[in-house]
């Protein structure tokens, strides 16, 4: 069996025993979730009271670039969640937002999760949201939102060292909650503290309900100034504090006598190895207007209204951003134009950075679109997003053999993928298929073009089409975006560039590498006989299930065309692939009269990156990497110690070719997280891996730049 770190896995789940008051208690730790005399008084005391987030949030300067954000250790049964979300909701401002990070290494199955939240009839309406929104038991960070965004869940699956270690935030008081030091001493190690003094600023608070020693030595070398006080119900003492720095030094105290041989932990960095993409200078120099000073309300601009730029739009509007959303032509015009448009990834067989990038983006968007699925639509049929089932069919032998490993090599929740026969293939579908595959239950297909048009009615946004932006021209205060005319169309504190291919016209990134793939879909009109699909099926093109009285099926794939015309020879090339994969349903159409020889579809055209992987962070400054990383065309493993540069305020988020509804909401969440300094929704060798300035290192280190 490959060893963990180059196979997928499924996390495994808490064993729970119930008590004789139906209390859940670790089988494996032989310790309680939480108290018996009231689990929920107990939250509110040690850390609500402790941390003194009523009194904090009513006066906590609250802004569209600074929420208030929460991390816990031990989600458990997500009860301390629910705790800081209902008061939130009680004491803090309409406006104000809450960031909840949490880590769970063996996380509750889901009925297991309902039946320990059921004892608080109170927390009922919140519960039943977390229920429904709870990630499968896959390992990684799993993003969720609440309220329409005001507040949000970031789930840690796995080891919490390992994932604070790869975490980016900025954290305003800490819940060191889990099972005792005593019960599980490997979760509370030097590093954990090491983590968790990473993440924290001055005066960052923090509350536990322990007060062993290992805790507060850790908090101590950590920096932190604690205090040992009451414990709640029958325990003696617990522990609170705050971080203070001196000298940006963490402030060292001497160990108690009896105190473990603790090493003061040093403010390491992980990024002397890829000082390109510090994400300390991303957050300095990027984050904001050339003077650093900001409006009340900042303004963001956004280019393109495609899927990329619509929901990072939407995004920022939701954060209390004010965002002009401008748009060359109408929303979901372009490469977003399909009347349907497939949620599916096609993973690796290890999990690369690619693999585990697309899976992340694909959970976030099955969550993110479910809410889509009953959207009122008044010329159509369906909502904008129906959970069918995607089939990826290996119709191939090398496709066969590989989806064969694959599936040997990895395990996933039935949930999530399943390998399918033949039969079990064509009972999904709905007709008779030969071909084995593999079956994402959760996946679908969507409207983007009215998805787009969804996202840019949100209020804080303002939707200018028809409208071409020619230049952007940074003052100190601002960036002004021009047109071919030179007349100012808007200023902003921050823009984002996401109108695919043409994102390279610009000065300042017109060293993009991304590549424009023509594509034309064929639509079919069905009629009472026509077959119907019960699932979308992808093989070497794909089809989808009739909507509108119309069967959508692509595509085709032709890089250095910019025929927008549609053609016959691509109509047979679509109808050809399906006949040749779909023999029978092929049959089923000619025998039902479907007309198959009406040229009708769409062209659009991808914007794809040359690793297939998006460009979503902050632009860099081109000739600052070709002169302070010179060194690289020379000698690759000689690492030049120099910070990068970045234009201040000014974004990426294109290259998302042909799966952008698996990828361009989390790299919105992605950008909006950059922008507004929020947690960020996956780990930091991930966010590396969609930096823009990743493809200028790449092109000096192999002499082509």
């Amino acid at each position: 069996m490959p060893s963990a770190q180059n196979r997928y896995r499924v996390l495994e789940h808490a064993s729970l025993d119930w008590d004789e008051n139906s209390l859940p208690v670790s089988s494996e730790f032989d310790d309680v979730y939480f108290s018996k005399a009231s689990g929920l008084e107990e939250t509110r005391y040690v850390f609500l009271q402790h941390n003194q987030l009523p009194e904090r949030w009513q006066s906590f300067p609250f802004s569209p670039d600074n929420a208030f954000t929460i991390a816990e250790t031990g989600f458990g049964t997500g009860l301390n969640f629910l705790c800081a979300w209902q008061a939130f909701l009680q004491h803090a401002p309409s406006d104000a937002r809450l960031h909840f990070i949490s880590v769970e290494k063996y996380p509750l199955r889901q009925d297991d999760l309902a039946r320990s939240l059921s004892l608080w009839p109170e927390l009922a309406p919140l519960a039943e949201l977390l229920i429904q929104a709870y990630p499968l038991p896959v390992p990684g960070i799993h993003r969720r939102h609440f309220d329409h965004g005001r507040v949000q869940l970031t789930l840690l699956q796995g080891d919490a060292t390992e994932l604070f270690s790869a975490l980016e935030a900025r954290v305003d008081a800490w819940f060191l909650d889990g099972f005792a030091p005593a019960k599980n001493p490997e979760m509370w190690t030097p590093e954990l503290f090491q983590a968790i003094r990473r993440l924290s600023d001055h005066h960052t608070s923090v509350a536990t309900f322990t007060a062993a020693g290992i805790v507060r030595h850790g908090l101590k070398a950590a920096g932190f100034e604690i205090r040992k006080t009451k414990g709640f119900g029958r325990k003696r003492h617990m522990v609170c504090g705050e971080l203070i720095l001196e000298n940006d030094l963490p402030v060292q105290s001497a160990p108690a006598p009896d105190a473990p041989e603790i090493t003061p932990l040093p403010l390491a960095t992980p990024w002397q190895q890829t000082p390109w993409f510090c994400p300390l200078a991303q957050l300095s120099n990027a984050s904001g207007p050339a003077n650093g000073k900001k409006a009340q309300q900042p303004h963001c601009a956004v280019i393109g209204a495609g899927i990329a730029g619509s929901t990072t739009a939407h995004r920022l509007a939701s954060q209390g951003y004010r965002v002009t959303l401008i748009e060359q032509h109408q929303p979901g015009q372009g490469g977003s134009g399909n009347r349907q448009g497939v949620l599916y990834i096609k993973l690796g067989t290890e999990p690369s950075a690619h693999s585990r990038f697309y899976l992340a983006g694909f959970e976030f968007s099955r969550h993110y679109l479910n809410q889509y699925a009953s959207a009122d639509t008044s010329t159509t049929e369906d909502g904008l997003w129906k959970n069918c089932g995607v089939l990826q069919l290996a119709t191939s032998e090398k496709e066969q053999k590989r989806q064969q490993s694959f599936l040997q090599r990895n395990e996933f929740p039935e949930q999530l993928l399943q390998g399918v026969s033949p039969d079990q293939a064509s009972d999904i579908a709905g007709t008779r298929l030969e071909h084995s595959g593999l079956y994402f239950p959760g996946a679908g297909w969507a409207r983007p073009a009215e998805l787009c048009h969804h996202f840019s009615q949100h209020p804080n946004i303002e939707l200018k089409t028809g409208t071409f932006v020619d230049q952007l021209r940074q003052t100190d205060q601002s960036w002004q975006l021009l047109d071919s005319a030179g007349n100012i169309i808007t200023e902003a504190d921050q823009v984002v560039i996401a109108c695919a291919a043409s994102a390279s016209h610009f000065a300042q990134t017109a060293w993009l590498p991304t590549k424009s793939i023509r594509g034309q879909t064929t639509y079919l009109q069905t009629n009472t006989q026509t077959p119907i699909l019960k699932s979308v099926i992808c093989h070497e093109g794909y089809i989808a299930p009739a909507t509108d009285q119309t069967l959508c099926l692509g595509a085709s794939f032709n890089l250095r065309d910019d025929d927008t015309g549609l053609r016959e020879s691509d109509q047979r090339h679509n109808l050809q692939l399906l006949q040749q994969a779909m023999p029978d349903f092929y049959q089923d159409l000619q025998d039902s009269h479907t007309d198959i020889t009406t040229l009708d579809g769409k062209t659009g055209f991808r914007c794809a990156s040359p690793d297939y992987v998006p460009l979503a962070g902050p632009v860099p400054v081109y000739e600052h990497y070709l002169e302070h990383y010179d060194r690289l065309r020379h000698d690759a493993t000689r690492i030049p110690q120099a910070e990068p540069a970045y234009y201040p305020g000014l974004w990426l988020n294109t290259g998302h070719g042909s799966r952008g509804l698996a990828s361009a909401p989390l790299c919105a969440e992605v950008l909006s997280a950059y922008i507004g300094n929020n947690p960020q929704p996956l780990e930091r060798d991930l966010l590396n891996a969609l930096q823009p300035s990743r493809f200028i290192i790449r092109g000096l280190m192999r002499g082509r730049l």
